[in-house]
């Protein structure tokens, strides 16, 4: 909560916290619609008629990558405000300022680029491939929302076959053509209809929108990415080697 405070108050609104503010926003139309279902008496059908209770299953797991999402979206935000911080501090160097380093991951790669260029004589490290490690690593943060999406989709599927199976058995169990016999399998069958159907709706709609929350965490690394790049080419790298023509030897 306290993070989420930072978010919402942040001393000098550099848009770091934007994409927790976006991810809040959809949450409040999503509940906006989901107590509206409410009312309407939709959502409780959903849960009443699936005999399966698939659709329990995919409401919670939905609730729990939803949480999941915020979390990446604080930790994601935090970094991308220290590169803010770090692009900030170079732009305006003549030299290469004493950066206080913590154990960020913006923090590591840039102390990593400044130990790969500190014996100039030496072979020097690509500061390329330490960019595409770094938005490795924050992609692999987000990678779980593909797999919580594709999770939705596929519990949504396993909801329609277990729906015919159901539809069948009741046919199978036919013995006789009686009235009472006759009444008790279409409710079967309809029950079993009803299963197939509720189940891929809930899997649809919990994928669809678990992969919008998803894609504001893929775009907020688009973003811290850019940055880094941007500050690395722009002055991290010129300043280091500013630093190497004039033998400096200095620690960062």
């Amino acid at each position: 909560m306290a993070q989420l405070a930072d978010a919402i108050r942040a001393p000098g609104r550099d848009g770091a916290f934007d994409a927790v503010l976006k991810w809040v926003l959809l949450m409040g139309l999503i509940i906006v619609g989901a107590v509206a279902s409410y009312d309407y008496g939709l959502l409780t059908y959903l849960f009443t008629a699936d005999k399966s209770r698939i659709t329990v299953l995919i409401a919670v797991l939905y609730v729990a990558f939803s949480l999941h999402c915020l979390w990446i979206l604080v930790e994601l935000s935090r970094e991308y405000r220290r590169a803010l911080t770090v692009q900030a501090v170079l732009a305006g160097a003549g030299r290469l300022p004493d950066l206080p380093l913590g154990d960020g991951l913006i923090d590591r790669y840039v102390a990593d680029v400044i130990r790969s260029r500190e014996h100039p004589g030496e072979i020097e490290g690509n500061a390329h491939l330490l960019m595409m490690s770094l938005g490795a690593a924050f992609r692999r943060r987000t990678k779980i929302g593909s797999y919580g999406t594709d999770l939705l989709y596929k519990l949504g599927m396993l909801g329609t076959m277990v729906g015919f199976v159901m539809m069948l058995n009741s046919m199978g169990e036919l013995s006789s053509f009686d009235v009472d016999t006759l009444r008790g399998a279409l409710q079967q069958m309809i029950a079993g209809m009803a299963v197939s159907l509720l189940t891929t709706i809930a899997g649809l709609i919990g994928g669809i929108l678990l992969r919008l929350e998803y894609n504001i965490a893929d775009a907020l690394v688009t973003d811290i990415s850019q940055t880094a790049v941007s500050f690395t080419e722009v002055s991290l790298l010129p300043l280091l080697a500013q630093k190497g023509r004039l033998g400096g030897t200095g620690d960062v």
